[in-house]
């Protein structure tokens, strides 16, 4: 399977937490490593947790080098939860495929940037059109609050 095929499973695990996150929007997440899923996650309810460390708790000890697919630009700041970048980079991954960036002010490439400066090769832009739709509340939202 390549980055697409994976990403394209992110975004169909992200589409099961659609209408359940309340303002936090309905993230996907796939962990790979030697070419097989080992874990998988999405947003929890509002407060809980992240896809990507619902994700990491599936894969366990298997994330350690591991690929890490997501829809949305892992958070790095603290609301609710902890930052996702950290919970990463704890986890030892090797390699972040992120479909979108984040455009929140707290996150905006603040992920990216942590995973980068972790040594984590990351890249980015994957099935964007796909992700943007169903992203669409949040990142409206997002939007109007940068207007402001």
């Amino acid at each position: 399977m390549s980055d697409l095929d994976f990403m394209m499973e992110a975004v169909m695990e992200g589409r099961k937490a659609q209408g359940k996150t309340g303002t936090n929007p309905p993230v996907g997440a796939i962990i790979v490593k030697d070419g097989e899923i080992v874990g998988r996650g999405h947003t929890s309810h509002l407060g809980g947790p992240h896809a990507e460390v619902n994700a990491l708790a599936a894969a366990d000890e298997k994330a350690k080098g591991a690929t890490v697919y997501c829809t949305l630009e892992p958070c790095a700041h603290w609301g609710r939860t902890g930052p996702c970048c950290v919970a990463l980079t704890d986890a030892g991954v090797s390699r972040v495929v992120v479909g979108i960036v984040d455009p929140y002010y707290e996150v905006n490439g603040k992920g990216i940037d942590h995973l980068r400066e972790h040594g984590v090769e990351v890249s980015i832009g994957f099935c964007e059109d796909l992700i943007r739709a169903d992203l669409k509340d949040f990142l409206e939202r997002v939007a109007k609050e940068i207007k402001k």
